[in-house]
């Protein structure tokens, strides 16, 4: 038998917007932080001229901006990495456990269900969510498959959308408030139609789509939440459209919200050994 695989292929990156003048002093930002190290957690302002060869005026301008956003705290004169820094390091540091901490979990999706499993990762800063694992469908003829590193915008698909409806309000206003182009050209969306969707989803804990990324697939997922609540990614199994029927859906949802709930309960423990 032919083997016809939906091999989806990833979003191409936005064309760049930023002015060269503002590419620089995000290089000249990263430049500031990246000094600060184990070895030497705290700086003076000169210290940080003579180090970084930066015009005072505008290390200082920088130095302010990162003290006011939270990636500085100052003290008696000297700067130190302030709370933001250190949670950013910390989801990073949780998206990079995810796969190790679900991938038995991955599998028993997997093999419980035979369809394609996947696992993303919340990008914040590129409002998205990456695939960081998948385990193909064991079935032969049609099946998706997902490539590891694709990313996908929030407002669309099941993987996105589990993420999405979990965030602060303001975070997913953002989202809701932007641009809401179509992946599947055939399948739009709007602000106050997602605002709904993303109730439902809090509301029954998981989310179903159906050729909303790619045509012809379904996807049902469940989000990976931190103890307080906040979406680290998303666990999801994706299947052509006919052999997803209703029956399918209630299983594989049921199986999720349990998948979910367990990966949350080793999220919670995996930072609570950390703390």
């Amino acid at each position: 038998m032919k083997h016809e695989t939906v091999n989806p292929t990833g979003l191409a990156p936005p064309p760049p917007r930023a002015a060269e003048h503002g590419v620089g002093l995000l290089r000249k930002a990263f430049q500031i932080l990246d000094l600060f190290a184990d070895d030497r957690a705290t700086w003076t302002q000169s210290d940080l001229v003579r180090e970084t060869r930066l015009a005072r005026s505008t290390l200082s301008r920088l130095v302010r901006f990162l003290c006011a956003r939270g990636y500085l705290l100052e003290a008696r004169g000297r700067y130190s990495l302030g709370f933001a820094a250190i949670d950013l390091g910390r989801r990073a540091q949780g998206q990079a456990n995810l796969v190790d901490l679900c991938h038995d979990l991955l599998e028993e999706l997997a093999r419980t269900t035979a369809e394609t499993a996947i696992l993303t990762g919340y990008d914040e800063v590129r409002a998205s969510v990456v695939c960081l694992a998948q385990i193909p469908s064991r079935h032969g003829g049609l099946r998706v498959f997902e490539n590891i590193g694709t990313a996908y915008q929030l407002h669309a698909g099941a993987t996105a959308k589990a993420v999405l409806a979990f965030l602060p309000e303001r975070s997913a206003e953002r989202v809701l408030a932007g641009p809401l182009p179509a992946v599947n050209p055939a399948v739009k969306t709007s602000a106050a139609r997602l605002r709904r969707e993303l109730a439902a989803i809090r509301a029954q804990g998981y989310v179903v789509t159906h050729a909303e990324t790619y045509p012809g697939v379904t996807g049902i997922a469940v989000p990976i939440l931190t103890p307080r609540g906040r979406p680290l990614g998303s666990i999801a199994i994706a299947g052509p459209m006919q052999r997803m029927n209703a029956r399918t859906i209630e299983i594989g949802s049921a199986l999720l919200v349990d998948i979910g709930r367990r990966a949350g309960e080793r999220i919670a423990g995996a930072h609570g050994r950390q703390e």
